[in-house]
Parts: C-alpha cells; sequence; structure tokens
C-alpha cells in the first residue's frame, strides 16, 4: 500500500483542496446503460457531493434495471489513452475504482498506479487516495468479470496492494479470499480482517447484502493518516438500521465514489466512510423505481441528519454508554477559558467568566493540590471548572465537570465520573470522532482543532471553516458545541459565522499581558457576532 505522509506540504495540499470549488475526482468504471450504477452513479454522487468527475471508462455493459445482457470491455490502448489525457491536464484529488472488465484491466490499472501515481504525487505534492470496490456481480446477480483463472487470481491482489482502501460486499469479500486461496472465517468481522491482513490495506466490507436487520459495515484499519493510533489495527462497525423495501441499484458504486468525494474535499478516511454512509441511508430513504427490477439511489446533498449517521462500534473500547448520564452545563459556555495557571484561572474568575478549564499537560508532585485549588476557586466564584484529563482528582475533590479527549475517554471509568454527578466535556477531530463521542451522551462536545496551534501536537489536521460549518449543521441543538483551536480575535468573527455555540481559547487569554481583561474584551467581541 502506498504510504501516507503527515508533512506540513500534506497538510497545505489538503487545506487547497479543501478550499478549492470542485476538486477533482476520476471514476475508472464501467458504463450503465441502465443509469443506476457504473460511472453514472459516480458522477451523480462526485458533483452532489461539491466534487468535480472525470471518467475513465473501462467497458459498456448493455443493462436495465432487471439483467446484464452484454458486457464489452475497453481496450487497453484507450484506456491509456483515457488516462493519460486526464493526467495532463485534470490531475485527481481521488481515484475511484470500479469494474474492470477483464484481468488485463486490472493488470494494467495496477501496473499504470505503481509507475505514475507516485510521479503524480511528487508532482503535485500531495497524496492521491486510491478507492477500489472491486465489481464482480451486479445487483441483479449477473457476472460482470472474470476472476477465476490463475492471471486474474495475481492481479486482483496486485491492484489491492496498490489501494488506499477495499469497499466489496460479503460476497466480494469471500471471492477475494478465495481468490488468495484462505479459508473463510464464519464471523465477517474476521473475514474483512484476514483480508486487509493479506493484501496490506484498509478494508471495509459493505453488509447491506447480509440477510439481517441491520446493515452493518465493517472497517479492518490497516493504517490511516492522520488519525489516532488507537484507531490503527483495529475492526470498526459502522451499523444503521436496514430500510427494507428501497430501491438500492448502485449502492457499492456510491458508497465508494462518495469516499473518493469526500477524501478528495480533505476529509481524513474515517470521516470519510462516516460521511459517506450517511449520504447512502439517506439516499436510500429517498429511492425511487423506475423499471420492473431495483430502482436507484436518490441524491440529496450533504448529509445534515444526524439520523443518517451511523452508530460506530469500536473493538478496543473498554466503556459502554448505554447508562450514562452527566451533568447538564448550567450556564453557556461562551467564550471558553482554557489554562494550566492557576493565577490566570483566578484572574478570567475573577474578570466574570463562569466556565474555565484547567489544563496541566506537565503535572508534577503539587498535581493534586493545582486541581484542589481550582476547583475551590470554581466553588467560590460559583463557576463551571473543568478538569483536564485528571478525573480520578476531578471526582475525588467535587469538581463541577471533567474533559477528556478521545483516547482518555476509551479508558476512563465513564461511569463513576456519571455516577459522581459531574458534567463531562469530551474532544473530537471530526464526524468520526464526533459519532464515537456522543454516544457517551456528553454535557458538550469540544470540535478542532479549527486552526493551526502549537499549544498540543495532534495526529489530525485542522478542521477549518468550512467543516466546522458542516458539524454546527449537523449537531445543532443535540449538544453544546464548542470550537477550540487557534481562535482569536482576528479570526473570531468567521468563527461565528458558522453558528457555533461557544469558542474555546488557550493563547489568547493565557499569554496576554492581562487574562482578565483579555476575557472580558473576547468575551464582549463574541457576544456582539451573537
Amino acid at each position: 500500500m502506498k504510504s501516507h505522509s503527515q508533512t506540513d506540504d500534506a497538510q497545505g495540499s489538503l487545506e487547497h483542496l479543501a478550499n478549492s470549488s470542485r476538486p477533482i475526482v476520476w471514476s475508472i468504471a464501467g458504463s450503465d446503460s441502465g443509469g443506476g450504477a457504473g460511472i453514472q452513479a459516480d458522477n451523480l454522487t462526485i458533483y452532489d457531493l461539491g466534487c468535480h468527475p472525470c471518467n475513465v471508462v473501462t467497458g459498456i455493459t448493455a443493462q436495465n434495471s432487471v439483467e446484464v445482457t452484454q458486457v464489452v470491455a475497453t481496450d487497453l490502448e484507450l484506456l491509456s489513452s483515457q488516462l493519460d489525457a486526464l493526467r495532463v491536464d485534470l490531475p485527481p484529488g481521488a481515484i475511484k475504482i470500479g469494474l474492470l472488465v477483464s484481468h488485463q484491466q486490472i493488470q494494467f490499472i495496477a501496473e499504470w498506479l505503481q509507475v505514475q501515481l507516485p510521479a503524480l504525487e511528487a508532482e503535485l505534492g500531495r497524496d492521491i487516495p486510491v478507492i477500489w470496490d472491486p465489481v464482480m456481480v451486479a445487483s441483479s446477480g449477473d457476472a460482470l468479470t472474470d476472476s477465476q483463472d490463475n492471471a486474474s487470481m495475481t492481479a486482483y491482489l496486485q491492484l489491492a496492494a496498490q489501494s488506499t482502501l477495499l469497499t466489496p460486499n460479503s460476497r466480494e469479500l469471500d471471492a477475494l479470499l478465495n481468490i488468495a486461496k484462505q479459508s473463510c472465517s464464519v464471523h465477517l468481522q474476521s473475514r474483512v480482517k484476514q483480508l486487509s491482513r493479506i493484501v496490506g490495506t484498509n478494508v471495509l466490507v459493505t453488509g447491506g447484502d447480509v440477510n439481517s436487520e441491520l446493515a452493518q459495515d465493517w472497517l479492518a484499519v490497516h493504517h490511516l493518516a492522520h488519525t489516532s493510533e488507537d484507531y490503527q489495527q483495529q475492526v470498526i462497525g459502522l451499523s444503521s438500521n436496514k430500510q427494507q423495501g428501497v430501491n438500492n441499484h448502485g449502492t457499492g458504486c456510491t458508497m465508494s465514489s462518495a469516499i473518493a468525494s469526500c477524501l478528495a474535499l480533505g476529509y481524513p478516511m474515517l470521516d470519510a466512510i462516516c460521511i459517506a454512509k450517511a449520504y447512502i441511508n439517506q439516499g436510500l430513504a429517498n429511492s425511487y423505481q423506475l423499471g420492473q427490477g431495483q430502482g436507484p439511489l436518490s441524491r440529496e446533498g450533504w448529509p445534515k441528519d444526524l439520523t443518517s449517521f451511523p452508530q460506530v462500534i469500536l473493538e478496543n473500547s473498554e466503556t459502554t454508554s448505554s447508562e450514562l448520564s452527566f451533568a447538564k452545563v448550567t450556564t453557556p459556555l461562551k467564550v471558553y477559558p482554557v489554562t494550566e495557571s492557576l493565577n490566570v484561572l483566578e484572574q478570567v474568575l475573577a474578570a466574570g467568566a463562569r466556565t474555565v478549564q484547567l489544563r496541566v499537560k506537565k503535572p508534577n508532585q503539587h498535581l493534586e493540590k493545582k486541581i484542589k485549588a481550582a476547583i475551590a476557586l470554581g466553588k467560590s466564584y460559583q463557576a463551571q471548572v473543568f478538569i483536564n484529563d485528571h478525573w480520578q482528582l476531578a471526582v475525588k475533590h467535587g469538581a463541577f465537570g471533567v474533559h477528556l479527549g478521545q483516547e482518555d475517554a476509551m479508558v476512563a471509568d465513564l461511569e463513576q465520573i456519571s455516577k459522581a454527578g459531574l458534567a463531562l466535556g469530551l474532544s473530537s477531530h471530526g464526524y468520526f470522532e464526533m459519532l464515537v463521542a456522543l454516544a457517551f451522551n456528553p454535557s458538550y462536545l469540544a470540535m478542532g482543532h479549527i486552526f493551526p496551534t502549537p499549544t498540543k501536537n495532534m495526529p489530525s489536521l485542522p478542521q477549518g471553516l468550512h467543516k466546522l460549518k458542516h458539524f454546527v449543521a449537523t449537531m445543532q441543538g443535540k449538544v453544546p458545541l464548542v470550537a477550540i483551536g487557534g481562535i482569536d480575535a482576528t479570526n473570531m468573527p468567521h468563527v461565528a459565522a458558522t453558528g457555533v455555540d461557544d469558542i474555546a481559547l488557550a493563547r489568547a487569554v493565557e499569554q496576554a499581558d492581562d487574562p482578565g481583561q483579555s476575557w472580558q474584551h473576547l468575551q464582549q467581541q463574541w457576544s456582539s457576532l451573537q
């Protein structure tokens, strides 16, 4: 699998993509004369999600909603010409691969990617993710590609190794395992992990074709860029209620092209998959029938309804959320100062702040004394003082609340925090972590980092204002949403324009000559923008 750097150059390139009017996504796929799948479905999806589709047509199919009657492969010379024409003028932000009609095509695309993609990435100064939906069988049940001979087997595994993500359904997953001469486990999660290990890349098996009341997808993570180490080498579930009796022609094509589109827009893989899953769910809810067979999904634009997003299932989580309940914030957070200094904390409380966070990044032997003093100050000012990370001491000394990052929330005793009656603030860095955090019913959700910040080394890239606006649209009214990271007086108006509820500030207050006065000015500015 091709590597993904986390350099400043890559970060700048992703931000450029996210800010582009329409990043380019290549669809290397076959044409569906019925218009429900293939490049037709890809083009509709890519454009609907804000990108521009370019096509490399691998084959022409004669099909309708009931059957596939003929498939004619594009010859390799024309396939090469299409790729070369796009490469010199319309380079991609991401590549989606669908139907490849023959093992010769599969081998050709694998070799083209192996040679041309690194050179193209070097020219552009950014990675180009490749999403391969290994289409073997149409929704009607008709075989679309030759996958039985040894040449096909070798070609499939070669292309898989060049991909960033594979998105087979359960039948295609088992076919790929058979190609690799591997026996199949009974459990879907084990099979997807097995394939990921064999091909050395990330594999997402879509579970809508499994006989169940749930549409459960399973992602075997091999390696994901700009993602916490806690989610590497894991099997992650994404579960939604299955929508019965709907038209679902082209769901696989739509899912993979939606993921590619989100990656081209600068979203990390876990976010892209969650957005694509929500996009599928809303498309199924509004699907329609045209012919005698299964009809296509509706294209409903960027998903905003939280109910369309999946429930995340983590295999490494030690916490269940079924009985958790945390104290609510009694006063809006507004401008929420974060500091490691008791002196600064007291100054902003004296200036009128009624929510403050004590974040001690380098604890020492005086940690408990410091936390106890911060909690006492909060009570004397009748303020909501949150203690970052050190939840045991916060519980012991009766803090108003605890703030935890995603990694800490996975191992903290949230049940003990809940029973102690404390509030809980959780950090998140995108859609995926937002969904993980929401399952714990937090008192507020911090979303960041919005802008680059030196106060904390993060694996994730800055979210930016465009993404924050999407988060707010999805989360509005569900739980207080706090923007954090690099926010100050100069960019505050742009943050307020997203509609976010509150903002958290560290440097803008902590490094001021007069922290209390600085907080007052920032609070007045924020209030004027509401």
